[in-house]
């Protein structure tokens, strides 16, 4: 019983933020948010996947880890954190 009230409690201040942050910056919020959480999936999945697929070798597994980390931090600052600031600069002007 208990937990079901924190549940509502946590639900209902999450939508009243959702609500809120809509209100003030527009549907671009969203589009950010949810670029960011794609962002997230899609290279932590991503990692997770290919590195339980790998031999069990640990100089294969040590390479991989240096190489994806290298790859995916060049690609989130050179193509996305551009990209989600451009959004925050027009969440911004409005």
């Amino acid at each position: 019983m208990m937990i079901n009230i924190i549940y509502i409690l946590i639900s209902s201040f999450v939508s009243y933020w959702f609500y809120k942050n809509i209100k003030k910056n527009g549907l671009l919020w969203i589009i950010k948010g949810l670029l960011q959480i794609g962002i997230l999936i899609l290279f932590i999945g991503g990692f997770f996947k290919i590195f339980f697929a790998l031999p069990p070798n640990l100089y294969i597994k040590i390479t991989f880890i240096v190489i994806y980390s290298w790859c995916t931090v060049g690609m989130n600052v050179n193509f996305m954190i551009p990209l989600i600031s451009l959004i925050d600069q027009k969440i911004v002007k409005k």
